[in-house]
């Protein structure tokens, strides 16, 4: 299967772009493109040894009240049922808690069908339910907090793939996200494989330029940011490393 389940070749190799970046380099690029306000602050990884690449499926929720709850209910299957069944290979839950952290919006059970579709991540602006046991499977997950009780303690779904808020930043489905251990960004799909090339040419260059310190005989003024005769060198490293 390619890469967190890309479906053709461009976002493939999209994905695999991103895989090798960090939270940082991307972010950098997304606010040079006129999006500063695309790392979701607040939350918490999971599982911080694994990275994460994927699409939005969003959902939202709202505090919980009888007449919206029986609303929902007449649609049938509560939202996050919904769109565990909608979701494929490469797909992201983001889901709009408003924070609420007293009742978590999926458990064990429903996540597993998740992973089953070919899942790449959640990411919670609230909490999950059965943390015990989704620390322990291969799935990335940012969270708010973790609580014992399902949803029906304090919030229900309301919206599924519309523009959601997630840690302060607006989503929109499609987005892609990228997360490793220090957090998630969005990345609007149009700007995508700008911010994957770019991110990925920052981090050529500065694993370069951490070998150079390494060496011990740089000095940081004369590396960060580089020297002339550092980026000297650096392009010839780059002509026998091309990206």
């Amino acid at each position: 299967m390619p890469p967190n389940g890309a479906q053709d070749p461009e976002e493939r190799e999209i994905f695999e772009r991103l895989l090798t970046v960090s939270t940082d380099s991307a972010w950098a690029v997304c606010s040079s493109l006129g999006y500063p306000n695309s790392f979701i602050e607040g939350l918490t990884a999971v599982r911080p040894d694994r990275k994460m690449v994927g699409r939005a499926i969003t959902l939202r929720y709202v505090p919980i009240r009888p007449d919206v709850r029986d609303q929902q209910t007449a649609l049938g299957s509560a939202i996050n049922k919904r769109a565990v069944e909608l979701s494929g290979p490469g797909d992201v839950l983001v889901v709009d808690s408003g924070g609420e952290t007293g009742a978590g919006f999926i458990g064990d059970v429903i996540a597993t069908r998740f992973i089953v579709r070919g899942g790449a991540g959640m990411v919670v602006d609230g909490a999950i339910r059965d943390l015990h046991y989704l620390r322990t499977v291969d799935l990335p997950i940012y969270i708010r907090g973790a609580h014992a009780a399902g949803s029906g303690r304090r919030i229900i779904g309301v919206g599924l793939n519309e523009i959601v808020r997630c840690g302060g930043v607006a989503v929109v489905p499609g987005d892609l996200l990228l997360g490793d251990a220090q957090g998630v960004l969005v990345i609007p799909r149009a700007i995508a494989r700008e911010v994957a090339d770019r991110a990925y040419a920052t981090e050529h260059k500065e694993n370069f330029l951490r070998a150079t310190l390494q060496k011990g005989f740089r000095t940081i003024d004369e590396c960060y940011p580089p020297s002339e005769e550092v980026l000297r060198e650096y392009e010839e490293y780059r002509k026998q490393n091309p990206f």
